[in-house]
């Protein structure tokens, strides 16, 4: 990708983005307005809804017009390969370049400027000849005459669809291959056939697992019509390439990786080719562990290796997650050998889809491609893979030893996204401003150690504080400020995970279109294959802050609570403030949900709660971490004092915030070790250390090892506020002589949650 490192394009005043109507059915604005859930107004940041056209030949060149919210002063394209380039033509209208040896497949584009960077869309090249629907084919007596093959780039209205015809020589195949979530489209595509009187002869839909294909062979000469529309009559863009099933072959490219094909084997250098598969078990193909295997496609196919005594291997389809319709599922046989040399086959392992970690499902990151680990003995096994979806697309089999490790995904939040709404946003940074991103740790092989992660390649004053995700949590945020003398910049960063000596870099999920309610409409979120991006611009401050009244640890213990005041800051571009704040902590690890604050709108500063119970969702560990303080409201807000004053939703974070947890508010000191005899007791003195403004009763509990039998506590605990208190051990008459280690726990409950804390005691029994 070509980026400009240098300052964003400022222009004096927000023009009009120029864009024209590119049908006459529909203009590509409402378009953009219909494949664009409503939002409430937002500060102007750039967001690219659509192209069109959504590709190109190589070879060749093209006009295409970009459209969306505040693209306004757009005026440059940045490809993810530096064989596609653009050139501005008007307003939203630019000249774009294939150059003559680009592959076939799934490019990236953003659209930068006065505004940011927008998240990017997919732009396709292709290898046949290409037309863009004019708009005026929505019956059938004004269908496009195609001349094949051909690559029809088109977009579909509210109650119409879109009529081409071609002519056919009698048995002549074809293949219609309609690409729409591939261009990044929530078209649900249908496509049809019909003879001339309107006859339908075959047709076809897209399905949960595939875009609409088609295949047809022409019963007689002559002329045949298309027709192609949204299955529930909605607006969506679409790419149809009509060809010979060869020229389709050849032509075909495929989905661009899904969130969920974050996986550092995805990559893994190939062992083994294998063309076609193998027909039954006895024909397996002979593997030696580990591999990797490039498949060429088929239903089914078997695989055999030799397994050796308490080897863990992990079986990995590689197929969903990078974008292909298919459905895998993994079964393992041994096989061994009877009496008279019959081979036997049994089933000892079955592997099926993968699901999203808890608490991630909303990035999509479960995938329908089986992944388990897997306990060999000395035995020979076989491994049967089957596509319930008969997709015949190429794949991967890895066969591998447990290498624990991590991914990262990362995705950012628009300052309007709340519940269950999924925005394309990328972070645009003005003076004073913050934005949030979130990011996904993706554990493996059973990795569970934390990890520390942190935005790196930052220009100079923008800054973001790392953050370390503990054991058994699955994501962190992270907070990117530029300061009050910001520069104007634009260009890539890099987000990292560290563990240990391994380092390794997000990749960004992008949703193919916005949804409003996640939980009703149909959302895909794949992943970038260029890079995370950002721009900062100086020409305007943030409009809203808010910050730590002051720079300290707030410290409390599982349990507890703390009290963080902040204040809210305000830019001269801040008119007022329509209603309440609402504002809370957010970002520290295993936290939920945290009590929000609603101060009013003219509220200067505020005091922030958070109780770190573990309940309701919340799974606060011990040690010390990094939150902010998030508010958001609707505000008053002008561009400049000619523009009229408008109210946007606007959402603002904090420089980072360090609390320090502790296990417990109360800690026990004991003796290192005490004596007694058997059938004898002692008393152990016990200091309590009270902390955080702990001061309920404390009772205590032994607890002994199986070598201890015989060792039993009696509390006499410690008193409500008191510092000290008394366990007395027993020892039964028959217990083990000798030095055991005993453990003292502390019983007890603080704000309704309990307390944990224990210590270690050597109890020596003699006579």
């Amino acid at each position: 990708m070509r980026w400009d490192h240098g300052a964003i394009n400022e222009q004096p005043a927000r023009k009009a983005a120029g864009i024209t109507a590119f049908r006459r059915k529909l203009p590509g604005l409402l378009i953009s307005a219909l494949l664009t859930p409503v939002a409430h107004a937002q500060l102007p940041t750039a967001r690219l809804d659509s192209i069109f056209p959504p590709g190109i030949r190589a070879g060749t060149d093209t006009e295409i017009t970009i459209s969306g919210p505040d693209l306004d002063g757009a005026d440059r394209l940045l490809f993810s390969d530096a064989g596609l380039s653009a050139t501005r033509v008007e307003g939203a209208k630019f000249k774009v370049t294939a150059s003559g040896g680009m592959a076939p497949g799934i490019y990236e584009v953003r659209a930068a400027g006065k505004y940011g960077i927008t998240a990017s869309r997919a732009f396709i090249v292709g290898t046949l000849p290409e037309l863009n629907e004019s708009g005026d084919n929505t019956t059938l007596a004004k269908a496009v005459q195609l001349t094949l093959p051909a690559t029809v780039n088109g977009q579909t209205g509210g109650e119409a669809a879109d009529h081409f015809k071609f002519h056919a020589s009698k048995d002549q195949r074809f293949t219609l291959s309609c690409a729409a979530g591939r261009v990044d489209s929530p078209l649900n595509a249908v496509l049809s056939i019909h003879d001339t009187a309107g006859h339908e002869l075959t047709s076809v839909h897209r399905t949960r697992q595939a875009e609409a294909v088609l295949d047809f062979t022409a019963p007689a000469e002559g002329d045949y019509i298309v027709k192609v529309h949204d299955i529930a009559w909605q607006a969506g863009a679409y790419r149809i390439s009509i060809a010979s099933p060869e020229e389709i072959t050849s032509a075909n490219v495929t989905a661009m990786p899904l969130a969920g094909a974050v996986c550092e084997f995805a990559a893994a250098t190939v062992t083994a080719t294998i063309a076609s598969p193998a027909a039954n078990g006895a024909a397996a193909h002979k593997v030696t562990l580990p591999a990797v295997l490039s498949l060429a496609g088929g239903a089914r196919d078997w695989f055999e290796f030799t397994g050796t005594k308490d080897r863990r291997i992990i079986l990995d389809v590689l197929s969903h997650r990078l974008g292909e319709p298919s459905d895998f599922l993994l079964q393992v046989f041994k096989v061994t050998r009877d009496d008279k040399g019959q081979v036997k086959s049994e089933r000892v392992a079955e592997f099926d889809d993968k699901p999203a970690p808890t608490g991630l499902e909303s990035l999509q990151l479960a995938s329908r491609d089986p992944s388990g680990v897997f306990t060999c003995e000395d035995a020979t096994y076989r491994v049967q893979a089957t596509d319930r979806f008969k997709a015949r697309r190429p794949w991967r089999l890895v066969l591998r030893d447990v290498q624990p490790g991590f991914s990262l995904v990362a995705f950012s939040v628009s300052p309007v996204t709340r519940g269950q709404n999924m925005h394309r946003w990328s972070p645009f940074l003005r003076r004073g401003g913050s934005a949030l991103v979130q990011v996904a740790v993706l554990r493996g092989d059973g990795f569970d150690a934390p990890v520390t992660v942190r935005m790196t390649e930052l220009p100079e004053g923008v800054s973001a504080g790392e953050v370390t995700v503990p054991t058994g949590v699955a994501s962190a945020s992270l907070v990117v400020r530029a300061a009050a003398d910001a520069k104007s910049w634009s260009g890539r960063i890099k987000i990292t995970g560290t563990s240990g000596d391994q380092t390794v870099t997000a990749r960004e999920a992008i949703p193919r279109w916005s949804v409003g309610n996640t939980s009703a409409e149909r959302l895909e979120m794949r992943l970038s294959r260029d890079g995370f991006v950002l721009a900062v611009t100086e020409a305007e401050n943030a409009p809203l802050g808010i910050e730590p009244a002051e720079p300290k640890t707030y410290e409390t213990a599982i349990g507890g609570s703390i009290e963080v005041p902040v204040k809210f800051l305000r830019d001269a571009t801040l008119k007022g403030f329509k209603g309440e704040w609402e504002a809370m902590l957010m970002g520290l690890p295993g936290l939920s949900k945290a009590p929000v604050v609603k101060p009013p709108g003219d509220a200067k500063e505020a005091k922030l709660v958070l109780n770190v119970h573990n309940k309701d969702g919340n799974q606060f560990q011990p040690g010390t971490w990094t939150m902010h303080a998030t508010a958001h409201g609707t505000i008053q807000w002008k561009l400049d004092e000619a523009a009229p004053q408008k109210e946007l939703s606007d959402a603002v974070w904090s420089a980072p915030i360090t609390l320090k947890i502790d296990p417990s508010p109360v800690f026990l000191k004991v003796p290192a070790s005490v004596t007694v005899a058997p059938g004898a007791k002692v008393e152990v003195p016990v200091k309590l250390e009270r902390r955080y403004g702990f001061a309920e009763a404390v009772s205590f509990e032994l607890i002994a090892p199986e070598s201890a039998k015989g060792l039993s506590a009696e509390n006499l605990g410690v008193a409500k506020e008191s510092p000290d208190g008394i366990l007395i051990i027993t020892a039964a008459a028959d217990v083990a002589q000798g030095a055991h280690e005993v453990q003292i726990k502390a019983k007890c409950a603080w704000n309704g949650v309990e307390v944990p804390w224990s210590v270690k005691l050597n109890v020596e029994v003699k006579p």
